[in-house]
């Protein structure tokens, strides 16, 4: 498990004299909540269906942890693209595993000068830091996919799911246009966070 002490807070002078100061508590408490729920999947629930069409829980994992690879290869100047066709390929027979794994590659390659990385987003280019902060909203949406397809109750952070809101509006804007995100669910106007998040996602949120 990372120390999240070493990522809260990662400030370097860099050869180039840019000054990295890259704030990553957020990212890696929606990584800590992901691997929870990943971790409390009993055996046999791993092809059960997700909110996501078409998605087993395991599918959800394996395209998660396809998101650690390309983080991964960003982070060492690289863009790997992710398997679309066959999401759960990334998970293998142990998805637990290959998380833990992946997780702990992408981790040593977030060093403060892949960090202050330009990289190209949904956003326009910024730091990888930055970038993987406002990506804390995929983890925390698939963590309930997860939670839902194998009977577990997903406790998501209020702060995160808070903060996340914004990033995933914007995100979604542009992912409508790909087909990526279906429309938008409608909420009552007493919605809380989660069930606006999980809305902008076309997600009902069944736990209300």
């Amino acid at each position: 498990m990372p120390d999240i002490r070493r990522w809260r807070r990662v400030r370097s002078e860099l050869p180039e004299g840019i000054l990295a100061d890259v704030v990553l508590d957020g990212f890696v408490r929606a990584l800590d909540g992901f691997e929870a729920v990943l971790a409390g999947v009993a055996p046999g629930y791993w092809s059960a269906p997700s909110p996501c069409a078409g998605w087993s829980a395991a599918d959800v994992a394996g395209h998660v942890i396809s998101d650690l690879r390309a983080t991964e290869a960003m982070a060492c100047g690289r863009y790997a693209e992710i398997e679309a066709n066959d999401p759960g390929s990334a998970a293998g027979d142990d998805p637990l595993t290959a998380w833990r794994v992946a997780r702990a590659d992408m981790m040593a390659a977030l060093d403060p000068a892949a960090l202050a990385r330009l990289v190209p987003g949904p956003w326009g280019q910024m730091p990888l830091g930055e970038f993987l902060e406002r990506s804390a909203m995929e983890f925390l949406v698939h963590t309930w996919d997860v939670a839902q397809a194998t009977g577990q109750v997903a406790v998501l952070d209020p702060g995160l799911v808070r903060d996340a809101l914004g990033p995933a509006r914007q995100f979604a804007l542009l992912a409508r246009l790909s087909r990526l995100v279906g429309p938008e669910c409608a909420v009552p106007e007493d919605a809380d966070d989660l069930t606006r998040l999980l809305a902008i996602f076309g997600r009902p949120n069944t736990d209300r």
